[in-house]
């Protein structure tokens, strides 16, 4: 019960700044859209999580987790448009601008292609697992995490999850641009909230370990969004 309420917060608050974000667009519509995209990934993430017990093991909660690890891996690279109108709006003016802009959506291309090419097309195996009491598929299983009942096979127990190679990309390259944010716009925040994210890595196999990353998921978003407000006003 406990993970249900915990990941229908985490929904409904990404929900939120994904519709929230909307309201932005008349200043900064690309930033403002890719990040709305982002959080909407972000709440079916963990809408499937919420929703997963119910549906109970089968073909059609495997298939929303599938579209679940789609999603996340062409999606993320969307994140640096987000970091770059930011960073026009705040930090840099002019061809610095414009060049930036260019540098995030090249970028951002490459991660998409590479996250669907080698990410999802390189998704192996994924099974059911107790996820904070929740059930999702996931591509590994350890002692912390079967699904109580479920036999599961060798080939299950022996795979090994694939690191999330876009997610990490985009969240270095999000890192850089944030320091660089910072240093010459003197606006700090989404170097900070990007760089709390990054730690989310650090957090060792533990049952309490995907409620953390959750929560860390709403700071780096909060901040994300109020960036861009920031940024809208600046812009506006």
């Amino acid at each position: 019960m406990a993970g249900l309420l915990v990941f229908s917060f985490f929904t409904l608050v990404h929900g939120g700044i994904a519709l929230y974000s909307l309201t932005l667009i008349d200043q900064l519509f690309f930033p403002a859209l890719c990040l709305f995209a982002v959080e909407a990934v972000t709440a079916f993430d963990n809408g499937v999580t919420v929703i997963g017990r119910r549906l109970g093991i089968g073909s059609i909660t495997m298939t929303l987790n599938r579209m679940r690890f789609l999603l996340h891996a062409v999606c993320i690279g969307l994140l640096l448009p987000v970091y770059g109108g930011i960073g026009s709006a705040v930090a840099f003016a002019g061809t610095s601008a414009n060049l930036l802009m260019v540098l995030c959506w090249v970028l951002c291309a490459a991660i998409c292609l590479f996250g669907y090419v080698r990410q999802y097309r390189g998704l192996g195996l994924i099974m059911p697992v107790n996820y904070f009491g929740c059930l999702r598929y996931a591509q590994s299983v350890n002692d912390n995490t079967r699904w109580p009942g479920y036999e599961y096979s060798q080939a299950e127990l022996e795979n090994r999850a694939l690191p999330p190679i876009a997610s990490i990309i985009t969240t270095f390259i999000g890192l850089i641009i944030a320091f660089f944010i910072g240093w010459w716009g003197a606006f700090w925040v989404p170097f900070a909230v990007t760089a709390v994210m990054m730690s989310a890595g650090a957090f060792p196999p533990r049952r309490w370990a995907p409620v953390a990353t959750s929560g860390l998921e709403i700071i780096f978003s909060s901040g994300l969004l109020y960036s861009l407000w920031y940024a809208a006003g600046v812009a506006g």
